[in-house]
Order: structure tokens, then C-alpha cells, then sequence
């Protein structure tokens, strides 16, 4: 059996999708504090028990002998959703890309799988260039540098997640993308939930499966962790959906500040928790944030799950934000994983969005196994640089225009 050690990989995504691979977990690594540690810890059951765990510093990882490293470090350097002045390869944040470095360095894989946002190489291409060699200097080992676009939707998983890995191998490397006949809707991924208690103690399913929830319930007679999350903010959405209610409710898809807009100026009043707000509001044209508030639609498919998701999505038919087992089904992770036992970790819902879908971690790591086998996927990719290679499924497509060849502040 391969092993792989996984570095910054955050709430287990990648881990547990690297072990339905074939991997064994050997340790795992993380920065002070262990953002999401205690979720791996939870489910040593699902990711084996050999391994150990560090949440230090960088400099005191232990390099431990492996064939792969998976790793998810911070995505916000080149996150839309970063304000400029934090974005771009110089961004502070990045700076866990390059200890990823100096760790591998110490490990000396036979791959480096790192994943992030798509803007990490239509923005940032000279740094994963720069990334490679560093690494080759450190080692005096050869790494081909492939950059491999991905969407978890195309890869059997529950939503809409374009993504990239950049791939730093010794071997030769490749993939195959499935030819699926079927995506699902969100109502796909959460039916079966339908109806159910909210809490966080484990129940029995009450309702039949579809076709898509077979896979996260396979084996499983019960789940938990179907419970919300509270705060203020919340409590006014709800206030607001129950207004609404008596005038056609809160339509799929529109975001808080449309539905308030629209239940004053037809009804002429808000909830009273609206009401030391709506000068504000007024003075603003009803926009309260890039990230608000949104009902999501039950007939398309899912969104991408942030590490707000808990606070920010509400249920497309039930009048109350997802669960933190909704947010699990979308983030690909089985009925099995368990939740319950992280109850009173103050972070477990800032955990579900930050990282990887299982389904891309599985996909990925299937494409590393079949590469250290000798047997790499046929799409190897085309050149782009000297041993770079850029791979997709077709649907990506970069112009110059996209390409930042300058560092940004």
C-alpha cells in the first residue's frame, strides 16, 4: 500500500478521499492551532489509525517517510473573494505554500499534490513555477510540474467546485475524467434528509434514499449531526422568511437584501430585529454584502459549501439554514463520518468549507496511485512550459489576458 502524509489539509476532505484510494494516512500536519484536526481525529475509524498528528509550528514537522503528499493550504491569496490589496503571489498568506515546500523538501515524495483555487494559476503561475524549483533546488530532485483543472460536479460530487492542483512529480504523471450520465440536483443530495429531526444525535433514516445519497449512506442505518447552527443574523433571516410567508415566501435563490427590499416596498414594514437596520439599508439600496444570506434552489445544482455556509445558505423547503450533515453530504464526505463528537468545537462549521470534496481528493489520488504503478492516466496534458503541462477535461480555457506574469501586493 502507498502512503501519503497530509499537510495543511484542513477538516479531512483530502485525507479521507486520499484513503479511498488506497493510501494509508502515515501522519498528518497542520499549523498552530490544528484547524480542523479535531474532525480527522473524530474519524480515525474511516482514515485509519496509524497515523499521527502535529499542530506546530512548520519548522518542527516531523518528516515522516512517504510516497505522496496531499495538501491544501490557505486559498485566500488568490481568492476572489480577497480584497486586492491581500491577493496575488505576494500575498502574506502564501506563505504557507512555501513551507509546504520546505516540508516536502524534507520528505522527498514521489509526488506533491497541492490544491486551490483555479486563480492560483491564472493568477498565479509564476509562483507554482517558482514553487517547483525551489523544491528541485532543496532536493536536487527532478519534479514535472502539472497543473490540473477539476469540478468536483464532473467528478460524481454534489456541486458546482471548480478547482486546480498543481502536481509536482517525479514520475510520469496523468489522469482520465469520467464520462458521467448524470449529475444531481441539490434535491438529489438532500431529499432523503427531508423531515428529519434536528439534532446531533444519531437517528434512523425515515425516508428512501435517491439515486445520488446512496453513496454517503452506503452501510450507514443512521446519521448525525443534523443540526443548525444559531446567531443573531439568523434569527433575523428566519424573522424575515416567516413575514414572507404570507406573500409568496422567500423565492430560490435570492440573497437577503433582495427579499427585504421587496417585503418593504409591498408590504411596507419589517420584522422589529429589522428595525434599528433599515436606515442603513435604504441609504445602501438594500446591499448588505458580496456574502450574504441566499435561499438555495432545490432544482439546480449545489453551490460552493464556504466556511460560512452554516450562517449564509438557507434550506431551498424548510425554513432554517442547512445542517452541519447538509453541509458534510456537499462537501462528499459519507453519513458515517462522524459529527456528534465535535459538537462543542467552537470552529467545526468554519471546518465544512475549507478544503477539498472527497470525490476530488479519491480522484486525484486514484491518478497518483496509477502514476507510482507505472500506469498514469493518457491525458498527460499540453505543454506550457519547460516539464509544465496543463491538464483538463476541455472546459477550461485561459487567454493571456487571464495569465498574471507580474507579482500583485
Amino acid at each position: 500500500m502507498y502512503t501519503f502524509v497530509a499537510c495543511q489539509s484542513f477538516a479531512g476532505g483530502f485525507d479521507l478521499g486520499m484513503v479511498q484510494a488506497g493510501f494509508e494516512l502515515v501522519h498528518k500536519v497542520e499549523q498552530v492551532g490544528g484547524f480542523g484536526l479535531a474532525n480527522c481525529e473524530a474519524n480515525r475509524v474511516l482514515l485509519g489509525d496509524r497515523w499521527r498528528s502535529q499542530a506546530c509550528v512548520p519548522d518542527e514537522w516531523e518528516p515522516v517517510a512517504a510516497d505522496v503528499i496531499a495538501a491544501n493550504p490557505p486559498c485566500s491569496g488568490f481568492s476572489p473573494m480577497t480584497d486586492n490589496r491581500h491577493r496575488g503571489m505576494d500575498s502574506k498568506i502564501n506563505g504557507c505554500m512555501h513551507v509546504l515546500i520546505q516540508y516536502t523538501a524534507k520528505v522527498q515524495p514521489q509526488i506533491l499534490i497541492m490544491e486551490s483555487v483555479r486563480q492560483a494559476y491564472t493568477m498565479g503561475r509564476p509562483l507554482m513555477q517558482r514553487l517547483r524549483d525551489r523544491l528541485e533546488e532543496l532536493t536536487g530532485l527532478r519534479y514535472d510540474l502539472y497543473h490540473v483543472m477539476q469540478d468536483v460536479i464532473d467528478l460524481g460530487g454534489a456541486a458546482r467546485r471548480p478547482r486546480y492542483f498543481m502536481v509536482l512529480s517525479r514520475v510520469p504523471f496523468g489522469v482520465e475524467y469520467p464520462q458521467l450520465s448524470r449529475r444531481p440536483l441539490l434535491r438529489d443530495v438532500w431529499d432523503d434528509l427531508r423531515d428529519h429531526a434536528l439534532t446531533w444525535q444519531s437517528q434512523p433514516y425515515r425516508r428512501p434514499a435517491t439515486w445520488w445519497s446512496e453513496g454517503p449512506r452506503a452501510g450507514c442505518t443512521t446519521f448525525d449531526g443534523h443540526q443548525t447552527h444559531r446567531g443573531v443574523p439568523i434569527s433575523r433571516a428566519l424573522d424575515l422568511m416567516k413575514q414572507v410567508e404570507e406573500n409568496g415566501g422567500w423565492p430560490a435563490g435570492w440573497a437577503i437584501g433582495r427579499v427585504a427590499k421587496h417585503a418593504y416596498e409591498t408590504m411596507g414594514y419589517l420584522p422589529p430585529s429589522w428595525t434599528h437596520m433599515l436606515p442603513k439599508l435604504l441609504a445602501k439600496d438594500w446591499h448588505m454584502g458580496f456574502a450574504s444570506i441566499i435561499r438555495w434552489d432545490p432544482d439546480r445544482r449545489g453551490r460552493v459549501i464556504m466556511g460560512s455556509a452554516l450562517d449564509m445558505v438557507l434550506h431551498p423547503w424548510e425554513p432554517r439554514t442547512i445542517t452541519h450533515r447538509e453541509a458534510a453530504r456537499v462537501m462528499g464526505f459519507p453519513d458515517d463520518w462522524r459529527l456528534l463528537p465535535l459538537r462543542n468545537q467552537a470552529n467545526l462549521r468554519a471546518t465544512h468549507g475549507k478544503g477539498i470534496s472527497v470525490q476530488c481528493g479519491r480522484w486525484i489520488g486514484d491518478w497518483c496511485r496509477a502514476a507510482l504503478d507505472g500506469h498514469p492516466g493518457d491525458n498527460t496534458g499540453t505543454e506550457v512550459g519547460e516539464r509544465e503541462r496543463l491538464v483538463h477535461d476541455g472546459k477550461f480555457t485561459v487567454t493571456p489576458s487571464r495569465l498574471l506574469v507580474s507579482t500583485a501586493g
